[in-house]
């Protein structure tokens, strides 16, 4: 029985290779084995395009991506270009807050031509409150002088209190010790414009019987010389009349934002109101 097995097992053997090489001969001849290699290879056809797709896609990609270096200077190289654009933006609003600033004063000064500015920048300022003052970096190198007339774009700022070559120190309208000749734009009352320890501005001495509104613009009068007429200083916000009193006030906003003063111009020259017509003629 063992010795019949493997000679079975020699025998198919032999059978199926001389079959194997009748099929090879007669496909050579008549295409046959071709013919079983399209019919073997039909059904696995998709798959192997797909492998052969998806190997040779792999390999693009690979030789298409960047190293990580290459993409670590990408970054870098947009972030610098993001921080370029946000300073430029910053520097572009400054540039426009300034034109702003500037086309104020430039407007001030073409409806006054008897007037001469002398523009300058804000470079310090008291903190403590309690002064009130603004150092700017104009001085008498630049015909800066005590007591000259300081504007915004928005209206007054004060006057100058002491100067230097290339700096003046400006006492603000709303220190205590400030005091201006004003007057109300719609009633046509005057009164002096008196600084409070708050930062606000109270007018005083107004006459009882003007007739006073919230809101109402306050101008500078023009009267004693020392600033010219029709600078905007402030708005009223609250009326006090006091029936036994001989004047009324008037509580009042600044129209300039101190706590933000950037540029200011200096008065150095004006036509003040003509006071002589008031002394007496001696005969």
């Amino acid at each position: 029985m063992r010795l019949r097995r493997p000679s079975n097992r020699l025998l198919t053997l032999g059978i199926l290779i001389v079959v194997a090489m009748c099929l090879i001969m007669a496909g050579s001849r008549v295409g046959i084995l071709r013919t079983l290699t399209s019919v073997v290879m039909a059904p696995i056809s998709p798959l192997a395009q797909i492998l052969t797709g998806g190997a040779n896609t792999a390999a693009s990609l690979a030789d298409e991506q960047p190293d990580y270096a290459t993409l670590r200077e990408r970054e870098r190289e947009m972030e610098r270009t993001v921080a370029r654009l946000q300073i430029e933006i910053v520097q572009l609003k400054e540039i426009e807050q300034d034109y702003y600033r500037l086309s104020g004063l430039l407007d001030y000064k073409s409806i006054h031509q008897d007037q001469e500015l002398v523009t300058a920048d804000v470079i310090a300022r008291d903190t403590s409150g309690y002064l009130r003052w603004v150092i700017i970096n104009r001085g008498v190198r630049d015909g800066i002088r005590f007591g000259q007339p300081v504007i915004s774009d928005l209206g007054l700022v004060g006057y100058v209190d002491d100067v230097a070559a290339r700096t003046a120190w400006v006492r603000l309208i709303i220190d205590q010790s400030s005091a201006v000749n004003a007057r109300l734009q719609d009633a046509r009352a005057e009164g002096t414009v008196f600084g409070q320890l708050q930062g606000t501005l109270l007018m005083d001495l107004i006459p009882q019987e003007a007739l006073i509104e919230p809101d109402d613009m306050v101008l500078t009068s023009g009267l004693g010389g020392k600033f010219p007429a029709g600078i905007v200083i402030g708005q009223v916000t609250s009326v006090q009349r006091q029936p036994a009193e001989l004047f009324q006030q008037a509580q009042m906003r600044p129209m300039v934002d101190f706590e933000h003063l950037e540029i200011v111009s200096v008065i150095t020259s004006f036509e003040p109101i003509d006071t002589t017509i008031f002394e007496t003629v001696e005969e």
